[in-house]
């Protein structure tokens, strides 16, 4: 059981914005593979998500140990990241009803940060927060890249905020940091899987010593892949895109290098690029564009949707994955999976991915939104020798259970102990009974 938690029993819930069932991201991926951790090393667990009511009909719950809170996205404030009270109320229901010890948020978004105030005041119940980007920081979609130009942002503040979204004052600005900052100040502590998230968030105004760093774990294949090219002569070198399509994912910097390496008619015999991930809900004229350059080039290809489960696979049958994003990023799934796919990265060389993918050591590095200096890299990479090494450098990845132990531990670092017992005093000598002379006295 876990230590740390005064006097209370019960499970650990961990709460997320959505469920894997209906949004593949990260965090609620991260979520989820905690969830399983714990019921894996024998914990009483229980996983909520918080999703849209319009999802409804898609939401799958996987067992009796998984719930649903369901959110009106009208009724939702996205700037100040205030939510109905209807959440809460449903949200209260679900872990006082489940005698929950202990609560894991890995984000504030639907279930906003007016629901951790009320958790902290109308309960008992201790909760960390995980952070997965910096949406506490920036109204950007927590990216913190400037619009429009998309330029990265070092430091959020009332007037630059103010300035990329001039709808709203430098007060509302200054306002929604004191409000979303003293919020998660209710928190026993807060969890980051990169140490580039965490220097930013200690840097914002959130306490050092209440911050861990710790790795996502992954829902490891039973077998995993060999770490290992087959050399074949004349055998073209394979990059595979996974992911969100979309420019923040750098699939717009990917468009212009396919367009530059398309200009070398050898390079349709030494190259192919796959872009595997969804379409749905970007603008038109981005779509028309992705279809364009796919089109036209033929050494790439668009092969849809994937399930996470298949992950490995399709990473198998590429020799590098892509990961060009143009934010910062904090610890991107999908380095993980190819790590665990025994593929190297080829990244842009900012905040969390430069910390995952040493460069040169298990992937390569290009500079942020370069097609050409991406197409520089890509040829190089098509070497085997520096293949070999780098997937000679590729590091162990946490599985399911090993996030799971090391999340109990630092909920043991995190919480308060429990207050020792006050000493009973010493309880009085009993006198003894006199032995009676003569015979006993009658009873009646």
């Amino acid at each position: 059981m876990l230590d740390g938690t005064p006097g209370r029993t019960g499970p650990i819930a961990v709460v997320a914005h959505t469920h894997p069932s209906v949004s593949k991201g990260g965090a609620e991926i991260a979520a989820f593979n905690l969830y399983e951790g714990l019921r894996r090393l024998g914990e009483d667990a229980i996983f909520v998500a918080v999703c849209s009511s319009a999802q409804r009909n898609t939401l799958s719950l996987g067992s009796e140990r998984e719930f649903a809170v369901f959110a009106d996205q009208h009724r939702y404030d996205h700037f100040y990241q205030l939510s109905s009270a209807a959440i809460w109320r449903q949200l209260k229901e679900i872990l006082v009803g489940q005698g929950v010890r202990l609560v894991s948020f890995h984000h504030f978004l639907q279930v906003g940060v007016n629901a951790l105030r009320s958790l902290a005041a109308e309960t008992d119940i201790a909760f960390t927060v995980t952070l997965h980007e910096f949406l506490a920081i920036c109204n950007h979609h927590g990216q913190m890249v400037t619009r429009p130009a998309r330029r990265l942002c070092e430091m959020a503040t009332p007037t630059g905020c103010a300035t990329c979204y001039p709808e709203h004052s430098r007060e509302q600005f200054a306002a929604r940091q004191r409000l979303i900052r003293s919020a998660l100040l209710q928190a026993a502590g807060f969890i980051s899987p990169s140490r580039f998230l965490a220097e930013r968030m200690t840097a914002w105004g959130l306490p050092e010593e209440k911050f861990l760093v710790i790795e996502n774990g992954l829902s490891l294949p039973v077998t995993m892949p060999a770490r290992t090219r087959v050399p074949m002569e004349k055998r073209p070198w394979t990059f595979g895109y996974f992911g969100q399509i979309t420019p923040y994912k750098g699939v717009d910097t990917l468009l212009d290098t396919i367009e530059l390496l398309g200009r070398n008619p050898a390079v349709g015999q030494r190259v192919r690029i796959r872009v595997h991930g969804n379409l749905i809900g970007q603008e038109p004229a981005f779509l028309s564009r992705f279809e364009d350059v796919l089109a036209q080039h033929g050494f790439a290809g668009y092969y849809g949707p994937y399930d996470n489960a298949d992950v490995f696979a399709l990473m198998q049958g590429c020799d590098y994955v892509l990961v060009p994003s143009t934010w910062w990023e904090n610890s991107p799934v999908v380095i993980q999976e190819a790590y665990a796919a025994g593929r190297p990265v080829i990244c842009t060389g900012i905040g969390g991915m430069a910390e995952k993918v040493p460069d040169g050591r298990c992937g390569l590095h290009f500079r942020l939104g370069d097609a050409a200096d991406l197409a520089r890299v890509m040829s190089s990479a098509a070497d085997e020798v520096l293949y070999q090494d780098l997937c000679s450098g590729l590091p162990d990845i946490a599985g399911q259970a090993d996030m799971a132990r090391a999340y109990l531990a630092g909920f043991s670092r995190l919480l308060p102990r429990p207050a020792p017992a006050p000493a009973s005093p010493p309880a009085p000598e009993l006198a003894r009974p006199q032995r009676r002379r003569g015979r006993a006295a009658a009873t009646v």
